[in-house]
């Protein structure tokens, strides 16, 4: 298996970044490689993913400003803080969730969002449930590692 790939997989177990899923949440990567430039950063190639790091422009505006870390449009992840990798897990299960909702993602996003606030937002609950079962995984593997 491709080790670049195992970061996206490890908490969750399902798949991502398909081709269907690429083509399916196509219009918002572009969109997301819009804010990456307008947050004054190209985004790279990193795990399946396109990267951006900035706390400038848009991205200071949106992010910074608000207390948040990071956002992702499709397959673009722009991060206004250090990527780590929990941070990078719970982005890339965003990026599975458009893969599965496409276009439709951003709209029921923000009507949960609005309904419901951030935390007990249902599609952050299981970016975050993903994340923490990704890192207790590698937690649990480096200290069997260890003794």
């Amino acid at each position: 298996m491709d080790k670049t790939r195992d970061i996206l997989t490890a908490g969750c177990q399902t798949r991502h970044l398909t081709t269907l899923g690429l083509l399916w949440s196509l219009p918002d990567t572009l969109l997301g490689v819009g804010f990456a430039l307008l947050s004054l950063s190209v985004p790279r190639p990193r795990n399946g993913l396109l990267v951006a790091e900035s706390n400038r422009g848009l991205a200071y505006l949106f992010l910074t400003r608000r207390g948040f870390g990071a956002i992702t449009f499709g397959r673009v992840v722009i991060c206004a803080t250090p990527v780590t990798p929990r941070l990078l897990m719970h982005e890339s299960h965003h990026s599975r969730q458009y893969e599965v909702l496409g276009v439709f993602f951003l709209p029921i996003y923000l009507f949960l969002h609005a309904r419901r606030g951030y935390a007990a937002n249902p599609l952050e609950r299981e970016a975050e449930a993903c994340a923490s079962r990704s890192v207790n995984a590698v937690d649990r593997a480096a200290r069997a590692f260890d003794t």
